[in-house]
């Protein structure tokens, strides 16, 4: 970055906290909004219009098209750390580094987990609906409490990590299987490694996933994955939609296979919910706000912006934000 030149940064999406947006002030940083989801052609318009220094994703995808529509685009920064709506190799052959927002939004999307976990074991959602179309289900309506339980944690960073902490603290048990940790590690941690992914659907009464979307985790909760599930459990999903394969869900649910599913992340955002997953009163939806808190959002919003400012301004960014260093030419 020439330091006569005053970066332009893009957030996809609305504007950050205003401790964040101070920070790019401070920068001397032009920044520009959508404010929404922008795809296709509105997308290569708007890349090739304002051409940005910076992109802060909330919302939407950046992929190939988009980066050579910006040409002086250096740094792609993650509004939380799914970065799986980012090309990331396409970033590196075009030395843009990608980044993201590591434990910044971890304690509220645990929280948004445990409140899917109530929601869906409690009914809060269906019998709110209920109540509001003239119906009282008090003499019929059964719930399951969640203390005795076993939550079945797959995938082990900071969200499972605060989860952890506070499902403990309402008396359930709890197990964990990530494939990149050695069950020595686990237990280092106080925790009990379950030794397959089988094993913790088998076992666990609630089972929350907590990984990144990658090749060989897409669908990675499917037919025959619910099938291993109690048929009382619960399925939670924070982390990212494309692990869950909806349609083996939905028909899961409508045949009682499971007792109930609590999901914030879909494959395709925003959703259209199919029809065959409107009407399941075991189904608690949520469009992807688990990160949607003010603490949240200034963590979030002022890890993002330092990072674009500090790579435009030549400074090096943490290796633990940086997606793709190796490669890039920073």
């Amino acid at each position: 970055m020439l330091p006569e030149l005053r970066p332009r940064i893009a957030i996809f999406g609305r504007a950050l906290a205003p401790a964040a947006m101070a920070l790019a002030e401070e920068a001397g940083a032009i920044v520009v909004t959508t404010d929404g989801y922008l795809r296709g052609d509105e997308l290569i318009a708007f890349m090739q219009e304002n051409n940005p220094h910076g992109i802060i994703l909330r919302l939407g995808e950046v992929g190939a098209d988009a980066m050579a529509a910006a040409p002086a685009l250096r740094i792609i920064a993650k509004h939380g750390v799914g970065y799986d709506t980012i090309d990331v190799a396409a970033a590196t052959e075009r030395d843009i580094l990608v980044s993201i927002a590591t434990g910044a939004n971890a304690i509220s999307v645990a929280e948004q987990a445990l409140g899917l976990m109530l929601a869906a074991g409690r009914g809060i959602a269906y019998l709110d609906s209920r109540i509001r179309s003239g119906h009282w289900d008090k003499a019929t309506f059964l719930g399951t409490e969640l203390c005795g339980k076993r939550l079945g944690i797959v995938g082990m960073g900071a969200i499972g990590r605060h989860l952890i902490t506070i499902c403990r603290g309402l008396g359930m048990s709890v197990a964990v299987f990530d494939p990149g940790l050695d069950a020595s590690d686990l237990r280092a941690m106080g925790l009990e490694p379950a030794l397959s992914l089988e094993t913790i659907l088998r076992e666990s009464d609630v089972v929350s996933l907590h990984c990144p979307l990658t090749a060989a985790t897409r669908n990675l909760i499917a037919k025959p994955q619910l099938e291993l599930m109690k048929p009382r459990s619960i399925l939670i999903n924070t982390a990212r939609g494309g692990l869950i394969d909806l349609k083996d869900l939905g028909q899961a649910l409508a045949e009682g296979k499971i007792g109930g599913a609590g999901l914030d992340t879909f494959p395709v955002e925003p959703l259209d919910l199919p029809e065959t997953l409107r009407g399941l009163p075991n189904l608690v939806v949520s469009p992807h706000v688990g990160a949607s808190t003010v603490e949240a959002g200034e963590r979030v919003g002022l890890t993002a912006m330092a990072q674009v400012i500090d790579h435009l301004a030549g400074r090096a960014v943490d290796d633990k934000f940086a997606v793709n260093r190796p490669g890039v030419n920073a």
